[in-house]
């Protein structure tokens, strides 16, 4: 169905004004999420120093070399705050709402390019263009988007499948057009055998992830044999919990793509393009075990799947067209009150994804303002929080995760990059569970020097950390006044109950944190 030009726009408009709502932050007072403000004191590093000092290496861009991180992201928010004088939170911010707009417009232009189809935003929207026109520009601009992807997030690598779908899909295109000009007096009975085929390897690269637990980098039985309604390691059972995170990520109509799979495999004729999703699933269905981030990147795959079931159903059901409308509409709406509900599910449950309270902004200013030199905080999230506004470098490193090793060290001159020794993690070692290829080699373990303070009793043995890393002031959580918390247990502190009291003196106290100063 062809529509009028006025509304194509209006329905666009449409919808980015809802994406717009979704993404604007209501009741929601500052950033939000653990990695939102590691980030952020990356971000602060660079406009500070007008470098990534972490950047010793080509790969170090990606986050592969020891002591990095992919820098994408930290560059273009510290390039946004100098250029326009914005904060980095509103840096943050604006780029939610630059790619929600995007996306929406990404998403539209694809499906024109595939017949009214959802597909893999811009990178396949690139190379699918390479694919109809057969221009080498084409195929440079999506190894181009590879590379700024992938010093995005280390998962930008996953875009490599994609590329490999594009280079089989062009030869494997063509092969079949050939046999079906050579079989075109068995064509009813070749059909069926591509389906079925088609079908077969779907399940069957499905199922070698659960028959193989790890073959795609995960063990499959760790990753969902635990869930919200059942618990064990029988085939059911992670199959089923893996259907529930699925929807909870993709959206209630996430069971259709079951339908859109089996109605995408039996249309034709088929185009190159079509392959090209098809092999492009093809590839990552294994990476289904990998339940962190595998549902969000994939959720354009599903999107499409979702789609062609839901277009699907006008031939199933010829007749009664306004019947099938209108249930199409109430799925649609149902699916958006959905994503309404979710969208604030993770930062209303799991408190590293929450947004920075009011009484960790003011502390944070009160250190951005007032003090200089390193910070030492008893509890890594809070920790985080105050470094990415403050700006002032804070131990424990990496925040909630409390990093071992990692970029702020020599962000905030921890550790000389001219020192650092590394070594190459052996190939078979190597998968999308690893942080790095290039590992530290003898570099100190910030998250135990980190321990070790607050396990001190003497102030002569703490006084060596101290000095180590020119820390002058103590950030301790109200609710915790004589302990510290580190990966997720609360510790007794030798250290805050029995030295800092009679060696330091406090300089600001909001009720949420206290702050000692021991010069």
């Amino acid at each position: 169905m062809i529509l009028a030009k006025r509304t194509v726009y209006s329905l666009l408009l449409a919808l980015v004004c809802a994406d717009l709502v979704f993404r604007y932050p209501l009741d929601v007072p500052h950033e939000l999420g653990a990695d939102t403000t590691f980030i952020h004191t990356l971000a602060t590093s660079i406009a500070v120093e007008g470098r990534a000092s972490w950047i010793v290496h080509p790969t170090s861009y990606f986050g592969l070399y020891a002591l990095s991180y992919p820098s994408a992201i930290p560059f273009y928010f510290a390039a946004g705050t100098i250029l326009t004088g914005i904060p980095v939170e509103g840096i943050m911010l604006i780029l939610g709402w630059v790619t929600s707009v995007v996306g929406v417009l990404g998403a539209f232009l694809v499906a024109r390019k595939l017949r009214r189809d959802d597909i893999f935003a811009l990178t396949l929207l690139l190379a699918i263009g390479s694919l109809r026109t057969h221009q080498l520009r084409q195929v440079a601009l999506a190894f181009v988007l590879f590379i700024v992807l992938a010093a995005i997030h280390r998962m930008g690598f996953l875009v490599f499948f994609v590329i490999v779908a594009y280079m089989f899909a062009v030869p494997f295109h063509k092969l079949t057009q050939r046999l079906r000009f050579a079989l075109y007096k068995y064509e009813r009975v070749a059909r069926y055998a591509f389906v079925f085929t088609t079908l077969g390897s779907f399940i069957g690269v499905f199922y070698v992830q659960f028959l193989y637990p790890g073959v795609g980098g995960a063990d499959v039985a760790e990753q969902y044999g635990s869930g919200a309604f059942f618990h064990g390691d029988s085939f059911p059972v992670l199959l089923a919990n893996m259907g529930v995170s699925l929807t909870g990520k993709v959206g209630p109509l996430f069971p259709v793509a079951l339908v859109g799979l089996v109605a995408y495999t039996w249309r034709r004729p088929k185009e190159a393009t079509d392959k090209f999703v098809l092999t492009t699933m093809l590839l990552f269905l294994p990476l289904l075990s990998l339940r962190d981030y595998m549902g969000e990147f994939l959720i354009p795959l599903f999107t499409i799947l979702v789609v062609i079931g839901l277009v699907s159903a006008r031939r199933f059901f010829p007749k009664r067209g306004k019947l099938v409308a209108i249930g199409l509409a109430v799925l649609v709406i149902a699916s958006v009150g959905f994503s309404w509900e979710m969208k604030d599910y993770w930062r209303e449950r799991y408190v590293t994804d929450a947004p920075i309270e009011d009484g960790t902004y003011d502390a944070a200013v009160y250190l951005r303002f007032s003090t200089d030199e390193t910070i030492i905080a008893n509890e890594g999230l809070g920790g985080g929080q105050l470094a990415a506004i403050s700006g002032r470098p804070v131990l424990p490193i990496g925040g909630a995760s409390q990093h071992w090793t990692g970029p702020q060290q020599i962000a905030w001159h921890f550790v000389d990059p001219g020192t650092v020794s590394v070594r190459l993690l052996e190939f078979g070692n190597v998968s999308f569970n690893s942080d790095e290829v290039y590992v530290p080699v003898g570099v100190r373990n910030a998250e135990i020097d980190w321990e070790t303070i607050f396990f001190y009793r003497e102030p002569a043995a703490a006084d060596q950390q101290f000095l180590r890393y020119h820390i002058h002031y103590v950030v301790v959580l109200a609710t915790l006044p004589d302990s510290f918390i580190s990966y997720g247990l609360e510790r007794p502190s030798p250290y805050l109950t029995t030295v800092l009291p009679t060696t330091s003196y406090v300089v600001y106290d909001n009720g949420a944190y206290r702050i000692w100063f021991r010069g």
